[in-house]
């Protein structure tokens, strides 16, 4: 609730799928950000899920572990690259 993008979200998006002749204006918006809700829920869930599934398997395997370090070191370097030859603005 004091996220303001979200707040933006529901004043400039749900407006235009609300009809007068449908019923109550507020029970429309109500509905529309009950499923919002109900969505979210479900795709964070989902997520959750994967995501503790996924665990054992990143974490169990040497393998795995040995390659997220060379790509994690990759990254790093061709950020300390990009950074030191960049130009100043």
């Amino acid at each position: 609730m004091l996220n303001p993008k979200v707040a933006l979200f529901f004043l400039a998006f749900l407006p235009q799928f609300v009809d007068r002749s449908r019923g109550p204006v507020v029970t429309q918006v109500m509905f529309f950000g009950l499923i919002l809700i109900v969505l979210g829920m479900l795709s964070d869930s989902a997520y959750a899920m994967l995501a503790g599934s996924l665990r054992q398997f990143l974490t169990g395997s040497r393998r795995v572990l040995r390659v997220q370090r060379y790509c994690t070191g990759t990254v790093y370097l061709g950020l300390g690259v990009t950074t030191a030859l960049a130009r100043r603005t």
